[in-house]
């Protein structure tokens, strides 16, 4: 189970990078950046918005590895 969220973890975190970087891009005009940028307004303007919740599961996972090692 804590693969699984950790997994989850890194996938949130590089699509919070994806969309920061869009966001950076977006600017100069990168077609691809338009793209990414108009799937969801609201994170590409904010990606910390999904990188909380990365790290969010990153805890989680960390809780459920430590619970699982003391038992």
């Amino acid at each position: 189970m804590a693969v699984i969220i950790f997994l989850l973890a890194i996938l949130l975190g590089g699509t919070a990078f994806l969309f920061k970087e869009a966001a950076s891009q977006i600017s100069i005009g990168a077609p691809w950046a338009g793209e990414v940028c108009s799937t969801s307004q609201m994170f590409c303007h904010h990606p910390e918005y999904i990188a909380y919740a990365g790290f969010g599961l990153m805890v989680l996972a960390i809780g459920t590895k430590l619970r699982n090692l003391a038992h």
